[in-house]
């Protein structure tokens, strides 16, 4: 199964001279706990909640500190033709809980976590447990 027949489309972005105060607020309004950085309509970067509290907030910065200070740079992402394998080879080698899909050109197509992996194969797993039982 390829990763783009697994991943969120709707992905939260944001701009890295938006301020971090933007940031949270979209990440509150969205109920999300990540942001991509777009630098056109290719990721930049990405921040995320605890970005916020231990490099902003635990650093006393301004909330008006533009997200490109604070944020991951070069991104950790997989292609959208990647094999399930590849993805989970992935997350293992980068210790990260979530990577930017992005498609042949590297333009931004979706992003994928770890607990949208473990919902899958906990769906998987029950499926198999019917099948099994009859």
């Amino acid at each position: 199964m390829p990763v783009k027949d697994l991943i969120q489309r709707k992905v939260v972005t944001i701009e890295p001279e938006d301020p971090v105060m933007l940031a949270a607020q979209r990440m509150k309004d969205k109920m999300v706990g990540s942001l991509v950085v777009l630098d056109g309509d290719k990721p930049a970067g990405i921040i995320t909640d605890r970005d916020i509290a231990i490099r902003v907030v635990g650093a006393g910065k301004d909330p008006t500190t533009p997200v490109r200070e604070v944020m991951t740079r070069d991104p950790i992402t997989i292609r959208d033709d990647a094999s399930f394998f590849d993805l989970t080879k992935a997350f293992r080698k980068a210790a990260v809980r979530r990577l930017i899909v992005v498609d042949k050109d590297g333009k931004l197509v979706g992003l994928i976590s770890i607990d949208d992996i473990l919902e899958l194969l906990t769906t998987e797993f029950a499926n198999l447990i019917v099948a099994i039982r009859g």
